[in-house]
């Protein structure tokens, strides 16, 4: 390749750009290719980090010394639970609604693929955008059992208290809880929000949404055999 020649042009940058942050993050579409407004984005960060946010509750209840690690677990599991079968009862209502998401004329496939005219915050437009929803409704109660049970098992593993013990310092104890809950909050957009672009390339193939399992699959294993040995 000539050096003269960059590695990627202005439409394939725009287009990296866009697509790497969902990868990474699971999911949440940060960089759009069209203006959006100002709560698509804040929507999608507050989903994103809703899991700590219910883990958190547990966290602090059982620092107290409020709750035992056990019930701490069945909290947070629990209040996951019922928010990832509100934030899926509200996909199912925004989709049967009539209003449909206007599609707007593109020319940059690259960059502009993604182009939707929203009227309001919560309105169904904006629902349909952020949160697709699953094909089935078998899938909806499973995805979103799966969800509580991660949640409440990710925050049994990441109690400070538990993880000091564990490892004996408190900066990696620091380090490990936030990256943790970030790995939690990545998987669990993933199930019950928004599956990563990457994993919907296929989408089409993909008839009994697997895709969105797998995030949840390898946290689920990487937990199970800590909290095992522990």
């Amino acid at each position: 390749m000539s050096p003269d020649v960059p590695l990627l042009n202005d439409y394939k940058q725009d287009f990296f750009l866009k697509r790497f942050p969902q990868t990474v993050l699971g999911g949440p579409r940060l960089k759009l290719g069209f203006c959006a407004p100002p709560y698509i984005y804040v929507n999608q960060i507050i989903l994103f980090l809703m899991p700590w946010v219910l883990g958190g509750i547990g966290t602090l209840l059982y620092q107290l010394g409020i709750l035992e690690d056990y019930h701490t677990a069945a909290l947070s599991g629990g209040l996951m639970l019922f928010a990832a079968f509100v934030i899926q009862c509200t996909s199912v209502y925004a989709r049967n609604k009539s209003v449909t998401v206007e599609r707007m004329l593109t020319t940059d496939v690259l960059a502009e693929e993604d182009e939707h005219e929203f009227t309001s915050c919560a309105g169904a437009e904006t629902i349909k955008f952020l949160i697709p929803g699953k094909k089935y409704i078998a899938n909806t109660v499973f995805h979103s059992v799966l969800a509580g049970v991660m949640c409440g098992l990710g925050t049994w593993y990441l109690l400070p208290n538990r993880i000091t013990l564990l490892y004996g310092s408190v900066g990696g104890t620091a380090l490990l809880f936030v990256f943790g809950w970030m790995t939690l909050c990545i998987g669990e957009y993933s199930l019950i929000v928004n599956t990563a672009t990457e994993t919907a390339t296929f989408q089409t193939q993909d008839t009994y949404e697997i895709t969105p399992l797998m995030r949840p699959l390898y946290i689920f294993f990487f937990v199970s055999v800590d909290l095992a040995h522990r």
